[in-house]
């Protein structure tokens, strides 16, 4: 079984710093695990790693796909397979780095990509269901797999939209999951449920198995120490050029050089366009190009960059989240050591070499030369706290399978309805929530006053 390195971590905590002294250190070749860096230029928006600052190690799977392009996790998965095999056979040791979870997990595992098997027509053989309503999507996808329709909140577009606004967050994440599941079912023939209670029942019996022995990295800083660091870099983008990139992207798409995806819900979460920072300084360059006077352009640029730093921070905490709810478990309840993660503290940057570099090299040659691991959970307090799972800790599978929604008889919505909460952890930190208890008090209370108020009145009659 071929050796791989990986070094995952959230945006902006030197995943590729890590990976270039990882090279130097072991002969290595980093492989680029990023969605956004396989596209040609654009290196300030899609954070790429300057070349100078690579210090001569090679990186594959970069700057390869015009902006149009889209660039699927199966061909990832081939393309970084193939890269690992052409290493591997120079005896060099293949690391794997970049933010997109997803693609690393997919690669050291087999059966864990939905329809991963499947050779029929690609997502983008439907153009059809791009043009379709919300309440149309829903309801094929509740003909079509009524277990994952359970899972979303059937929305009406056009009164959603009237009453929310065209830029409702929240709308557009339902939309996208109706989409997205919907598209999984014609693209495969089979219900996006029915695949994974099959890859539940197949890890079940015969265990998750690795494509290789894979020694994961993970970064990590509390997000106390993260996000400033964040917010400095936003800063720095828009000193070395995020503003010319972003211009001449838009200029291309103007001249019909670069097309963008037509359906609404889906044009700033497909590609290249779900970089943070193209789609937040939309209105700045609106009211550039609509020659707007300098002071409320500076006001408009001020709150745009309030706006990418606050992106960047919650797509840092999805990151996160992704390794703890996903990629941790399904490591941590794996069959075997094939499958190692360790973390290394970068709480304090002044301590990088000692904390983070030292002891990356030290544990990697280990795994290299197949001497003894040390215990993950000794390196640090940091490293023994984040790789303590909870007791509810689940894998991806049983999540999606158990998920349920709950009804709050007591409580209603805005519409007057019985409100719905979905999940679990909805579900429980809405009993416990101080507006909950107060109305189911009150209700109490109001009982008591017209069961007394009853038996005055059969008194008296």
């Amino acid at each position: 079984m071929r050796k791989i390195a990986a070094v995952i971590g959230s945006s902006g905590i030197g995943k590729s710093k890590l990976a270039v002294e990882l090279c130097k250190a072991l002969h290595g070749q980093a492989i680029n695990a990023d969605a956004l860096q396989v596209y040609k230029g654009l290196d300030i928006i899609t954070n790429k790693m300057p070349v100078n600052e690579r210090e001569g190690v090679k990186h594959h799977l970069m700057d390869f796909l015009n902006p149009e392009e889209e660039y699927k996790v199966t061909e990832f998965l081939k393309d970084a397979s193939n890269k690992i095999e052409s290493i591997s056979e120079q005896n060099q040791l293949p690391v794997i780095v970049g933010g997109t979870n997803y693609y690393i997990q997919s690669l050291i595992w087999n059966n864990s990509l939905i329809g991963q098997k499947d050779k029929g027509p690609t997502l983008n053989d439907f153009p059809e269901l791009d043009k379709l309503e919300t309440s149309e999507l829903y309801e094929r996808l509740s003909q079509a797999d009524p277990v994952m329709a359970n899972k979303w909140h059937p929305s009406d577009r056009r009164k959603i939209l009237r009453s929310l606004k065209v830029n409702s967050k929240e709308i557009k994440k339902k939309e996208e999951k109706i989409y997205q599941a919907t598209k999984i079912f014609h693209q495969t023939g089979q219900p996006q449920s029915e695949i994974i209670k099959l890859q539940k029942e197949q890890n079940e019996s015969d265990g998750l198995k690795p494509r290789y022995r894979s020694l994961i990295f993970w970064i990590y800083a509390e997000p106390s120490k993260l996000n400033p660091r964040l917010d400095a870099r936003v800063d720095q983008m828009i000193e070395t050029g995020l503003f010319d990139e972003i211009k001449d992207l838009r200029n291309r798409v103007v001249q019909g050089l670069v097309k963008m995806p037509d359906y609404d819900v889906e044009r700033y979460q497909r590609g290249l366009w779900q970089a943070i920072g193209y789609k937040e300084f939309d209105p700045y360059f609106n009211a550039l190009e609509e020659g707007k006077e300098e002071t409320e352009l500076l006001k408009i640029k001020v709150e745009c960059t309030e706006r990418m730093k606050a992106a960047t921070r919650r797509y840092a905490k999805r990151q996160i989240q992704w390794i703890r709810n996903k990629l941790l478990p399904t490591v941590l309840n794996s069959k075997g050591d094939d499958v190692l993660v360790y973390v290394l503290d970068a709480n304090d940057l002044e301590s990088w070499n000692l904390n983070v570099k030292d002891e990356a090299i030290k544990i990697a040659k280990a795994f290299q030369n197949n001497l003894p691991m040390p215990s993950p959970t000794s390196l640090s307090e940091t490293a023994e706290t984040m790789l303590t799972l909870s007791e509810n800790a689940q894998d991806t599978q049983s999540r999606v399978l158990n998920w349920k929604k709950y009804v709050c008889d007591v409580c209603k919505s805005d519409k007057g309805e019985p409100l719905q909460l979905n999940g679990d952890i909805e579900w429980q930190q809405h009993k416990k929530s101080r507006y909950h208890r107060k109305y189911v008090k009150h209700l109490k209370v109001e009982a008591m006053r017209k069961a007394y108020m009853e038996l005055k009145k059969q008194e008296n009659a």
